[in-house]
């Protein structure tokens, strides 16, 4: 068997008119900082779930600059200006933006206070890991954007979303056993996500049990054949990009362990974009849908 794929592509943002946008504004960023934003023409954004967002509240054609790991599609023509996870103060500033929107993550801080004193307004959005978490985040771009009642249709359509899929997924009482692997092969980095992983919050959402928080284990542990063993999944999560890495999902089921589960002998895998999996955000609604789905399709082939 295949993996199932779910792609970004599969799922279109949606886009809010922002016609009625209201500057100056002044908002708290995630560190406890006050920013004051007059000018959101040139705006770059530092993660993709961030870029969701800006582009769904009708900003695309404002933003100038992304970092590294903002993999959208539509923003692939965009200067990067960061190496990793590291944002490089002289690529921002050259050139010369309006905002900068980015979460707790970006950084190193050092970038973060040299841009500031630079006197580029930085506003840094909270982490998201749970759908709860969800709302105050939109809100808070929404306020710095200066369309709050864009913000709040947003809002509504992306809640409603998730409600539906919730009460789907529900509906289905399938409960299968779900390992989400995070992998990168060509690092030797092989994990088990747990708890507060987010990848949780979406299997549970989709009506799957994680098999790392069953067991206890943090967000992140890593992958051994005994914990693997003990987590018995019927099925597997992995990232599109870390699956590449290992050689496919015959790669990926000749890891230690791993071939001795539920899901290897099913070749029950599903393979999630990266920029979709951990966006929170306007499409998360539809993923629950299309995860509840795999879940079903895969558990069907099974028995």
């Amino acid at each position: 068997m295949r993996p199932i794929l779910i792609a970004s592509s599969d799922f279109e943002l949606p886009v809010i008119d922002n016609t009625n946008s209201k500057l100056p504004v002044t908002v708290e960023s995630a560190d406890k900082k006050t920013v004051t934003i007059t000018d959101t023409s040139r705006i770059i954004v530092l993660n993709d779930a961030i870029a969701e967002i800006v582009i769904s509240l009708g900003f695309l054609k404002n933003i100038i600059g992304r970092d590294a790991t903002t993999t959208l599609e539509i923003l692939k023509p965009i200067p990067k200006v960061s190496s990793g996870h590291d944002v490089s103060a002289e690529s921002v500033l050259a050139l010369s933006p309006t905002l900068v929107i980015g979460d707790t993550r970006s950084g190193p801080p050092e970038a973060i206070q040299q841009l500031r004193g630079a006197g580029v307004s930085i506003l840094l959005a909270p982490e998201v890991w749970q759908l709860k978490e969800i709302a105050p985040r939109i809100t808070l771009i929404a306020k710095a954007l200066g369309v709050v009642e864009s913000g709040n249709k947003l809002l509504d359509e992306t809640q409603s979303k998730i409600d539906q899929a919730l009460a789907q997924a529900t509906a289905k009482k399938i409960n299968p056993r779900v390992a989400f692997l995070y992998v990168r092969g060509t690092a030797s980095v092989f994990l088990l996500g747990g708890e507060g992983s987010g990848a949780d919050e979406m299997i549970q959402s989709a009506g799957g049990i994680d098999v790392g928080t069953d067991l206890g284990l943090a967000s992140f542990t890593p992958l051994t054949t005994e914990a693997i063993v003990k987590a018995n999944p019927d099925i597997i999560i992995v990232l599109s990009l870390g699956l590449k890495s290992v050689g496919g999902i015959d790669g990926l089921l000749a890891l230690p362990g791993i071939a001795q589960t539920p899901a290897a002998k099913t070749r029950a895998v599903i393979s999630i974009d990266d920029d979709l999996l951990f966006s929170f955000g306007p499409r998360t609604g539809s993923l629950i849908v299309r995860l509840a789905q795999s879940f079903d399709t895969l558990m069907t082939a099974t028995n």
